[in-house]
């Protein structure tokens, strides 16, 4: 997608909440050296809980996986007037769909395994 002649782009990065943070580090840094920008322009979305924090909980609300995170850019892209004519809602859509597949999937193999189709909830002690 262009805007006017600029070109837009994202980077959704997916791993461990800490091994993203390092990548989001060695990501600005890579930046500043190619495009010469001091910063990195980050948004900040709206994607509360997807189908996959029933399996897969999040270290916290405010968090979302690749997926979801996917899923609330192609949405919230959509509602931009220039946006509009590319079908984003439809591709948003065309995720969820697979990520309930997946969530689907998983969920008939944990129960198929005997195991629990919830993670187990972490209790931290003196050091949270």
């Amino acid at each position: 997608m262009t805007n006017g002649d600029k070109t837009l782009n994202f980077i959704l990065i997916d791993g461990t909440w800490s091994n993203s943070n390092a990548m989001f580090s060695r990501l600005k840094e890579q930046a500043k050296s190619i495009w010469g920008a001091e910063d990195l322009p980050c948004i900040s979305l709206a994607t509360g809980a997807s189908a996959m924090h029933k399996l897969r909980p999040q270290p916290s609300w405010d968090r979302a996986c690749t997926a979801a995170a996917a899923i609330g850019l192609l949405s919230e892209l959509q509602l931009l007037p220039e946006f509009t004519s590319y079908g984003l809602d439809k591709q948003a859509e065309a995720v969820e769909d697979a990520l309930v597949a997946l969530l689907e999937a998983l969920t008939t193999r944990r129960l198929r395994m005997g195991r629990s189709i919830t993670r187990k909830v972490r209790h931290c002690r003196d050091i949270c």
